[in-house]
């Protein structure tokens, strides 16, 4: 079986050199699209305590999650991903790096023998 875990950002974002309201995230709409074309399961990784849908407040908030080096605590996790012998997942681009919510999720887990 195949998973696409994924986190993504609704809100006020940030495209084309200005801020736009998305109702799904950029990267929703492409693990929905993967999990299509594969068959694949979907999870949406979320933090409990979402960031702000305000585009400036949520870099505020990344940034110090980043500082911090937090581990977001999860809205809901898997029980287990021992069904899955593929896992993709995605992101978008944080400070350079994964959201941290996205390292909470992976910690979760043990991803050996996994494609």
């Amino acid at each position: 079986m195949k998973l696409v875990a994924y986190y993504s950002r609704g809100g006020e974002n940030h495209f084309g050199g200005q801020k736009i309201y998305l109702e799904k995230g950029n990267t929703q709409k492409v693990a929905e699209l993967i999990a299509d074309k594969l068959g694949a399961d979907t999870f949406k990784i979320e933090p409990l305590v979402p960031y702000s849908e305000n585009y400036d407040e949520c870099v505020r908030e990344v940034v110090a999650d980043f500082r911090n080096n937090a581990r977001p605590e999860l809205k809901e996790n898997l029980e287990s991903i021992d069904k899955y012998d593929e896992i993709y997942l995605g992101y978008p681009n944080y400070c350079g790096d994964m959201p941290k919510v996205v390292y909470t999720f992976l910690e979760s887990f043990d991803f050996t023998n996994k494609i």
